[in-house]
């Protein structure tokens, strides 16, 4: 089967650019598929450093499959208010000419074309599949429909998805928010939660691991992977933490205001193989997230083992019980503190948690996840593999 990939995708410059959308495309070309992609990238953004990214190349995955990759340019206006127009509708307008342009000059025959996200992607493959009449496909992953849909581009209509043949919902929330509007009534989807590579995130020596990053050896340290954002709720478990005696926190993520204080042993972007060595460095992983479409940190600290604190929305509900973890209103420094305070004084029911948790995240390998995409492909398009 041969497959084109559109979407946000690692470049030279930005090499952790939506690199869980490539571990998708890496496990899918080491089953045999061949992989395409058209993966466009902002003149306006980079800059000078648009240099840097190549316009055609060869990624090869860890298992030695070959991935072709395009990155077209485009320019980016951004996604702004200006008066009563979101300029984030003439973004995507360009975004999409330039992966279509790119597509209509590829003379390589494809089976299916799978788009990444409906904005600065998906959208754009449902339209290459209706110029190549192929089967498209859509990965819904975005955190809210209203706010990333809806309001930095439009309310989706009919002639917006004409021919788009089935929808990944990456979460039952998601999935739950399509089925709820009519224009996806009739689509065939699924639903496949966020998986990680399962040979880069595992049980590693903690005491190497904090040895390799500088942590302190002789404290109990929660650890948190995301954007320093009000969303990710990092200054909410920074609180929290800052309440409770014996407890310190390690913070893996990048913003305009990094959290700071005493009780902060470590705060430090990460490149992404770095990330398992932090999250194997930590006693618990809390992520008081407000809103997701399926978390990529949760299930990579769960790969690891972890003792996981997070919101009790729906968004977590695919990854995350009351048996595996510990639900806590992400608004709530209180409640955070509480579920920090019971992992730390109980170190059998951390035991526990981890245990369960880690054991819960084997459904949640990159693999898995790539043959559950492929099964739908192979059932709705007509084609085998």
């Amino acid at each position: 089967m041969k497959v084109l990939f559109v979407g946000m995708y690692p470049d030279e410059y930005n090499r952790y650019r939506n690199v869980f959308f490539q571990n998708l495309i890496f496990a899918m070309a080491d089953a045999g598929i061949d992989c395409t992609v058209i993966s466009p990238v902002p003149v306006t953004r980079y800059g000078r450093d648009i240099r840097k990214v190549s316009k055609t190349r060869i990624d090869v995955t860890p298992k030695g499959a070959k991935v072709k990759v395009y990155h077209p340019r485009y320019i980016s206006l951004s996604a702004k208010k200006i008066g009563k127009i979101n300029t984030g509708i003439f973004t995507e307008a360009l975004f999409q000419r330039s992966a279509f342009k790119c597509a209509k000059r590829l003379k390589k025959e494809f089976d299916v074309v799978y788009g990444h996200f409906f904005l600065s992607g998906g959208l754009a493959a449902i339209k290459i599949g209706k110029y190549r009449n192929i089967p498209s496909y859509v990965a819904y992953g975005e955190c809210n429909y209203d706010t990333e849909i809806v309001h930095l581009f439009r309310e989706l209509t009919q002639s917006d998805i004409e021919g788009l043949t089935g929808i990944v919902a990456v979460s039952t929330h998601n999935a739950n928010v399509l089925k709820g509007k009519k224009v996806f009534a009739d689509i065939p989807m699924i639903i496949a939660p966020n998986s990680v590579d399962m040979t880069l995130f595992y049980k590693r020596n903690k005491e190497e691991c904090r040895r390799e990053l500088c942590i302190p050896q002789d404290k109990f340290i929660v650890g948190f992977v995301g954007g320093f954002v009000d969303r990710k709720g990092d200054k909410r478990l920074l609180e929290a933490v800052n309440g409770a005696d014996d407890v310190y926190v390690a913070f893996a993520g990048r913003g305009d205001t990094p959290p700071c204080g005493d009780k902060v042993v470590f705060c430090k972007a990460l490149e992404h193989d770095q990330v398992p060595i932090f999250l194997n460095a930590v006693d618990a992983f809390c992520l008081p997230t407000l809103n997701e479409g399926s978390c990529n940190a949760i299930v990579e600290a769960a790969a690891c083992g972890l003792p996981i604190i997070s919101s009790d929305l729906p968004f977590n509900d695919d990854i995350l019980t009351n048996e595996n973890s510990i639900r806590i209103d992400p608004n709530s420094v209180d409640e955070i503190r509480d579920a920090i305070v019971k992992i730390y004084s109980d170190s059998e029911f951390r035991s526990r948690l981890g245990h369960a948790v880690y054991m819960d995240s084997r459904e949640f390998d990159i693999d898995v996840r790539a043959k559950k995409i492929l099964r739908l492909i192979e059932e709705t398009s007509g084609r085998a593999k």
